[in-house]
């Protein structure tokens, strides 16, 4: 039964459902189609002030004609269209001259109504109740009029709401159109998406060279089209090899296990059985099996991902030449090594091991006379050579040698994998394996260090 912490683990991990692309335009696009409208109706809206300093300048204009600042306020007019008016008389230099004796205090000087030139933008600030407008007079003088126009002010209130709500009743109507737009638009822009999101399902093991089409899509899903078909790719790739690794290990291993079927047939008919040939029969099964299954992990491993780990390969060199003296001195072949102390690699320790064991097993099986192996350090790496006085490969077979299941010569006693695991490993480390130029009996392996 799993633990509460289990649970809350499962539920974490669970991905919640996204909202789909079209979902996501459309509210976004209604969301700058709202914000648009509240700006456009709070701009329609600010022209109210605009208008009543339009209409108060007018009436100021009326009302100075002929005024000049050597004269009394009390020759303007007090009321204007049943409005009381204000006055407030300033000098060119913006000194006060006066204002009226029924004002509690001076209005402020403003200049900037006086001078506004046409603007393709002019900020409507907010207008309190009382609006102000100056008026030059012919000597230069700045004569401020201001008045409570609390009727005009209310009687544009209406108005402006009365053509907001107009205008509100008008883009519904838009506003459906608009999204019935934008959805025929998705559409149209999400057609080539569907049918490549079609034709990947289709993608499989019947037919892994399918891949999906660039034409048509947008240029936005492109890069994602075109990543996923490199991704297509690599699987691609990577299921033919597993298939041809699964039919070469089928047919490696059909031999051997022919051959113990056939002894063991033969062994019940006679009631005799040679324990020595089915053991060493048994060896060599095992130890294709054991290769196939390291190589196996190797090609599971990414090139570029080189191990962290390091090796002291001088003394793994050493070590593992000493492990298979015994076998050189059965074929009373010699060894002569030449090894640098203190050389370290990057690679994992078990994985090198392998490929040292499987190069020296190569000089041994399919080559001859003295083993020569030398470990130096090198201007690209560190040059390990293992070479012997055999025949060699010829050149243009030496590539062929790092396959898998290729021999030197066929029926010999190797598996045909030990060169093609060493390559794998050696890769995998971030270094580089091939024959000696001009020698087809010396391999030289370059590790990083």
């Amino acid at each position: 039964m799993p633990s509460p912490a289990d649970s809350n683990l499962t539920a974490r991990t669970i991905p919640l459902p996204g909202r789909s692309l079209r979902s996501r335009t459309l509210i976004a696009l209604s969301l700058v189609f709202v914000l648009g409208f509240g700006i456009s109706a709070l701009h329609i809206y600010g022209t109210r002030d605009e208008l009543r300093r339009a209409v108060l300048l007018i009436q100021a204009g009326a009302v100075s004609e002929g005024f000049t600042s050597d004269q009394s306020l009390d020759r303007l007019p007090r009321y204007h269209a049943g409005a009381q008016m204000n006055y407030t008389l300033y000098a060119p230099d913006g000194r006060l001259l006066g204002y009226s004796d029924y004002m509690e205090r001076p209005r402020r000087l403003r200049t900037a109504l006086l001078s506004r030139e046409p603007s393709w933008w002019r900020r409507s600030p907010y207008g309190g109740a009382r609006i102000n407008a100056p008026v030059r007079l012919p000597d230069g003088a700045i004569l401020m009029i201001s008045r409570n126009d609390e009727a005009e002010r209310g009687m544009l209130d209406e108005l402006l709401l009365d053509r907001l709500r107009h205008s509100l009743v008008l883009m519904l109507p838009l506003g459906l159109l608009c999204i019935l737009l934008i959805l025929l638009l998705l559409n149209w822009t999400l057609r080539p998406v569907r049918r490549a999101a079609r034709l990947a399902r289709g993608i499989g093991p019947s037919e892994p060279t399918r891949r999906i089409p660039l034409q048509g899509l947008p240029s936005e899903f492109k890069p994602l089209a075109a990543a996923a078909n490199c991704a297509l790719d690599r699987l691609a790739d990577a299921y033919e090899a597993e298939r041809r690794f699964l039919a070469d290990a089928a047919h490696e291993l059909r031999t051997p296990l022919t051959v113990l079927d056939l002894r063991l047939q033969d062994a019940r008919r006679s009631g005799e059985l040679d324990w020595s040939t089915l053991e060493m029969e048994m060896r060599q099964l095992r130890r294709l099996v054991s290769q196939l299954l390291e190589l196996a992990r190797q090609e599971g491993q990414p090139e570029s991902d080189a191990p962290a780990q390091r090796t002291n390969l001088s003394r793994l060199t050493r070590e593992v030449m000493v492990s298979l003296l015994p076998l050189f001195e059965a074929q009373n072949r010699l060894v002569d090594v030449d090894i640098e102390d203190g050389l370290l690699c990057r690679g994992n320790i078990d994985e090198l091991r392998e490929v040292l064991i499987n190069l020296l097993d190569n000089a041994l099986v399919h080559g001859a006379g003295t083993v020569q192996v030398s470990l130096h350090r090198a201007a690209e790496g560190i040059a390990l050579e293992v070479a012997d006085h055999g025949p060699g490969v010829p050149v243009e077979q030496q590539e062929a040698m790092f396959q898998r299941f290729r021999k030197g010569r066929q029926g010999s006693a190797g598996t045909g994998l030990g060169l093609a695991i060493v390559r794998r490993i050696v890769e995998n480390a971030g270094g580089r394996v091939g024959f000696v130029v001009g020698r087809g009996n010396a391999l030289r392996v370059l590790f990083m260090d």
